[in-house]
């Protein structure tokens, strides 16, 4: 079949917000009972990016008027040649079972699964590689494990979904998974539309640049966001600050991924406890404003800093929240905007002992009151942060900056495997992978529901943390208090 032509391509612009995230590779994984038809697999992905031609699509970068380096994806329109790849899909079976690297049924905390589990080596880290390698933008790896003795021989497999965070954000994700279900269950799905040939334009990138121009036209140069630390311009001293934190954690206290299991029964008690006093105040009416996500997120910080940290230290939570419902007004594409659309909430930063002071519903009720004022200025904001490529999401001020990414709306934990055979979902895991293997300490990555109900999120701190032992004491106590 003959090539396609350069007619038969749509150029699709990045955008800064995906620029941020250009050495960044994302990783979901999913332990699941049984084995899987690869067969089938395969075929769903490969009906599923012919389909939504932008997943079949390659990294491209060019010089702008000004020699600027911008990144597009080069999105094929017309019939396929046989040896394009719209995905990679590899395999491999470890030689070592289950209970080689985790005890079931899981406990509280365990030490995540080495992501060689759920990736290929070859899989590229940073846009120049998934250029200079003509990669697939969306790539899947799958290991089988043996028969686990102490499992009463059951055999488990990891399944990983690998992509570019410079292209996709966790929503984005959400939305390729849904997709990828529905085919292989046979469901109709909703196809995007296929973009016009040629250079397009990005929907978000119009939307910020009508935003700022009617902030222009209104004749104000503040954006009245005094004390919002969403994407900072944090300087060379500044970012050379942050990547010394983050080694010194990660080398010299042995930082590394952990997994934190919230089962079922205690988050319900601790939701509708903490609910039900927020409705005893004056003010509790709004109480129904506070969602689960505001209230695991208050739970971390005051595990974090409970006791350990000098109640002076000024601490600031950069937890990442979708902007894309503040543009659907203007643009209603933006809903299924799969690309980085996602900023900082507006939270305080405050002491240690100004947190310790709050009840877990007090500070559920400030968090959510923050989240509820995240507008339009905020993005631009930290849009113009981004413009500098010391851009990170934190306080510089503060002494500690902890990163919270919650992904459980997007339910792609709850991912349904059984149609290519597998059974149930044992347990999820996300990680962040760079070329040079830096781990960012201090986050969080709330990543979804269990099948059971349980809250899995994956914590990112020394083996000795403080914080670990108290959340497991805490858990216990709410077990006990729950039963």
């Amino acid at each position: 079949m003959a090539s396609l032509s350069p007619n038969d391509y749509a150029s699709f612009p990045l955008t800064l917000f995906d620029r941020l995230f250009e050495r960044t590779t994302f990783l979901t994984g999913w332990l699941v009972e049984g084995t899987i038809d690869m067969k089938a697999f395969a075929l769903a992905l490969s009906n599923v990016t012919r389909k939504w031609r932008i997943l079949a699509g390659r990294l491209q970068s060019i010089q702008d008027e000004d020699d600027a380096t911008q990144w597009r994806v080069k999105v094929p329109l017309g019939e396929l040649p046989d040896d394009y790849k719209t995905f990679a899909l590899t395999k491999s079976t470890n030689e070592h079972p289950l209970s080689h690297y985790l005890t079931l049924p899981l406990p509280l905390v365990s030490q995540s699964l080495p992501h060689a589990l759920f990736i290929h080596p070859s899989t590229p880290r940073q846009y120049t590689l998934w250029e200079s390698t003509s990669h697939p933008l969306t790539c899947w790896h799958v290991t089988h494990l043996p028969p686990d003795p102490k499992n009463d021989d059951k055999q488990y497999t990891c399944i990983g979904f690998a992509r570019s965070h410079g292209m996709f954000d966790g929503v984005g994700a959400a939305a390729i998974m849904k997709a990828l279900v529905s085919e292989m269950k046979g469901e109709e799905w909703v196809v995007p539309p296929l973009p016009s040939s040629g250079f397009t334009e990005n929907p978000l990138q119009q939307a910020l640049d009508a935003a700022i121009q009617t902030h222009n036209a209104q004749g104000s140069g503040n954006l009245n966001t005094d004390g919002y630390h969403g994407f900072v311009n944090l300087g060379v001293s500044g970012a050379v600050k942050q990547i010394a934190w983050h080694v010194r954690e990660r080398w010299w206290r042995g930082a590394d991924r952990r997994m934190l299991l919230f089962p079922k029964d205690v988050l319900s008690f601790l939701t509708n406890t903490i609910r039900e006093e927020l409705r005893q105040l004056p003010e509790g009416e709004g109480a129904t404003d506070v969602t689960t996500g505001d209230i695991l997120v208050a739970w971390i910080l005051k595990t974090m800093y409970s006791r350990g940290t000098s109640a002076k230290s000024i601490i600031h939570c950069s937890n990442l929240g979708s902007f894309r419902s503040l543009l659907t007004n203007d643009n209603p594409s933006m809903s299924q905007y799969i690309h980085n659309a996602f900023v900082p909430l507006p939270y305080p930063s405050m002491t240690v002992g100004q947190l310790n002071k709050y009840t877990l519903p007090e500070l559920s009720r400030v968090l959510a009151d923050a989240r509820a004022t995240l507008a339009i200025p905020h993005v631009i904001s930290s849009y113009n942060a981004l413009e500098s490529v010391t851009a990170f999401p934190a306080n510089p001020k503060a002494s500690e900056n902890v990163v919270v990414s919650n992904v459980s709306a997007s339910r792609i934990l709850e991912s349904d495997w059984s149609a290519i055979g597998a059974g149930r979902t044992v347990c999820g895991y996300r990680y962040q992978l760079t070329p040079n293997e830096l781990l960012m300490t201090n986050t969080v990555y709330i990543a979804g529901r269990l099948d059971d109900g349980s809250v899995v999120m994956t914590r990112k701190e020394p083996p000795t943390s403080i914080a670990i032992t108290t959340y497991i004491l805490i858990i216990d106590a709410l077990s006990i208090t729950v039963v």
